[in-house]
């Protein structure tokens, strides 16, 4: 009887194991196939610093170390912020803070989306993993029409495909992502798909230029994937409403320096401030909430908005810790004060 059990158990230990590795397979996206370059080594990208995002094993000890978690509220069913105008003309720039890091940019009558996410869980099955904790502030059918998508990289909480396939469809948007996410996109029957290398920028009309920047992070939707796309920020330089930046997702690095040097002054920035704690496991790939206004700091950001806070658990910092921890290091730093907003979700301003 009891060798019997055991060649069960092994059997279901196999099949399960089996299981695991074919959906890993499944959901995993193809690799970049391209040169060899100072962040790319043929097969993985890497970020310039040699920051690394940690593995496995860690992740494993992060899960089953005694975690500090703080708490997140229950789901907060807020109706939906009113319908943003269609556009918004000249050198006014009016953004739109949605959820994650989903916010509108609207200026010289263009409309600008970064990574959209209207997913109930940041995963590969609607029924498990982190789920939102808030709606998106604005509803799918009150988006005006979309001229540039703009998306940082492939990870589940920030391209979610059946939102950006619908946009597709419905607006024929041009888009812009990192090296090797194009090949995704195509095989789900996204077009006008426009991919980016770090320091790389391409004319969207006469008046407009999309620069891709560097990021501190990393990238894959499955387990046969990891790094094998790209990640990155996007900086618009428009004649009519200045430089926009949507720094992505990123730990902090020198590069923001660089960055600031390079495209500085900077009108309006869109900054994440959330899932940093741990520091010891998130600090590669995303910055703390000082972190993000020394950001601020170093880009040379005229006014920032906080992104990547409120909506989906993914770390150990609670619901409002991220918006509180950026309070206080304001505090420490008065002049920056009135220059780093927190929205809420739906909300629309108008960009000084």
């Amino acid at each position: 009887m009891f060798p019997k059990i055991l060649l069960g158990l092994l059997i279901f230990i196999v099949v399960a194991v089996i299981v695991i590795l074919t959906i890993g397979y499944l959901i995993s996206a193809p690799g970049y196939k391209g040169p060899v370059s100072d962040h790319f080594d043929g097969k993985q990208f890497h970020n310039y610093n040699g920051a690394q995002a940690k593995g496995l094993k860690e992740a494993l000890e992060w899960m089953l170390s005694g975690r500090d978690k703080k708490p997140w509220g229950a789901f907060h069913n807020e109706p939906p912020g009113p319908p943003p105008p269609g556009r918004v003309a000249g050198a006014e720039v009016r953004i739109t803070f949605v959820n994650h890091s989903t916010v509108l940019l609207q200026f010289d009558s263009l409309n600008v989306m970064t990574d959209p996410v209207w997913y109930e869980r940041t995963s590969p099955f609607q029924w498990a993993g982190p789920a939102r904790n808030r709606p998106p502030g604005i509803r799918f059918d009150d988006i005006p029409k979309i001229d540039i998508l703009l998306l940082s990289h492939n990870h589940w909480d920030h391209l979610d495909i059946e939102t950006v396939k619908k946009l597709c469809q419905r607006d024929q948007p041009q888009v812009y992502c990192p090296l090797g996410v194009k090949a995704f996109l195509e095989d789900q029957g996204c077009q006008r798909v426009t991919e980016m290398d770090w320091n790389h920028s391409l004319a969207f009309n006469d008046s407009t230029r999309i620069h891709c920047v560097p990021a501190q992070h990393f990238s894959g939707r499955g387990m046969f994937d990891r790094d094998a796309t790209l990640w990155c920020g996007f900086l618009i330089d428009s004649k009519a409403a200045g430089k926009l930046y949507f720094v992505g997702d990123t730990g902090y690095g020198p590069f923001f320096k660089k960055i600031g040097e390079q495209f500085g002054p900077i009108r309006l920035s869109l900054v994440p401030i959330g899932a940093f704690r741990p520091a010891w496991f998130m600090s590669p790939i995303h910055c703390s909430p000082a972190q993000a206004v020394q950001i601020h700091e170093d880009i040379r950001s005229q006014q920032s908005v906080a992104i990547h806070y409120g909506t989906f658990p993914l770390a150990d910092d609670g619901e409002y810790e991220p918006v509180e921890e950026l309070r206080k290091a304001l505090k420490n730093q008065p002049q920056f004060a009135d220059r780093f907003w927190t929205l809420k979700e739906g909300e629309g301003r108008l960009i000084p």
